[in-house]
């Protein structure tokens, strides 16, 4: 019952604003995929140039991600509440000054990256 009352209060103190602005999720376009290979830039000494490599050899293989679950990574990261392989702070300092949607877009760009080279 708290949890149902949690949920209710969190949906009424967040949802309810009429100026919610509410965008769909949707690929980048041409503009947004060059800024976002100018950043990624940033990621290709550890991540290789198409992010096929695994960062020191024990990070995740990055081009396997999807555009969500970069999303998430690169957020918790740039928050500091992530920490995997102990890369938490040199991934901080390399994305501190991403904004939402640079994230975003580089999210987008990644996940596509396979789809690329192929």
């Amino acid at each position: 019952m708290r949890l149902v009352l949690l949920l209710l209060f969190l949906f009424i103190f967040n949802g309810c604003n009429n100026n919610t602005d509410v965008t769909k999720d949707r690929d980048n376009t041409q503009i947004e995929n060059e800024k976002a290979k100018v950043i990624f830039q940033r990621c290709q000494r550890c991540h290789g140039m198409k992010g096929e490599k695994s960062a020191l050899n024990v990070s995740d293989i990055i081009s396997y991600y999807s555009k969500n679950d970069l999303t998430k990574a690169l957020t918790l990261y740039q928050k500091s509440k992530r920490d995997r392989h102990r890369f938490g702070s040199l991934m901080t300092g390399i994305i501190k000054d991403l904004s939402n949607n640079d994230i975003k877009i580089l999210a987008d760009y990644i996940s596509n990256l396979k789809e690329r080279t192929k």
